[in-house]
């Protein structure tokens, strides 16, 4: 008898190791793969706009400063990207009265802009405006206007105004 209920016991525990074997050997893989798309391509102009004296106030755009027309290009895969431009021009007010850069349309894609329409103004006062829309897919670009107005110095003093450009998708 002890035979028997051994030699059972073998055989289940034979069927049993294969039921484990089989469902340790049932195994499967799943990967997901994903594209992150670029949104936007940005190129930006540095520009030098040369000396001003005290007192001075003086405007450039892109016919006296070829730098400043399309000084901001971006092409966009989507309509809906949100253009950032946040500046450093308000740490600027110590040598300046006034420092205003105007940013404009110069190339729209099939949008509600127009081509000379204002995108946004940054000054002493605003230096980071609030982000510009492009409601269409497509290549932009921005002219910038230049008004500078320069305040009274004890020497020559360098100065520099910093844009960072940044684009957001919806």
């Amino acid at each position: 008898m002890k035979k028997k209920i051994l030699g059972v016991f073998f055989i289940l525990l034979s069927i049993f190791i294969v039921f484990v074997s089989a469902f340790v050997y049932e195994t499967a893989q799943q990967t997901v793969t994903q594209t992150i798309q670029e949104i936007a391509s940005i190129t930006l102009k540095n520009s030098a706009l040369g000396t001003i004296e005290e007192g001075e106030t003086r405007g450039y755009t892109k016919d006296n400063a070829t730098d400043l027309g399309a000084a901001i290009s971006i092409t966009t895969t989507k309509a809906g990207v949100y253009l950032h431009l946040n500046s450093d021009i308000d740490s600027l007010s110590t040598y300046y009265t006034t420092y205003s850069v105007t940013v404009k349309f110069a190339t729209v894609q099939g949008s509600t802009y127009s081509v000379g329409d204002i995108a946004c103004t940054l000054t002493l006062t605003s230096a980071d405006p609030a982000a510009i829309n492009l409601d269409a897919a497509g290549l932009w670009t921005f002219d910038f206007e230049v008004t500078t107005t320069a305040k009274s110095v004890s020497g020559n003093q360098d100065t520099t105004a910093t844009i960072v450009v940044t684009a957001e998708s919806t």
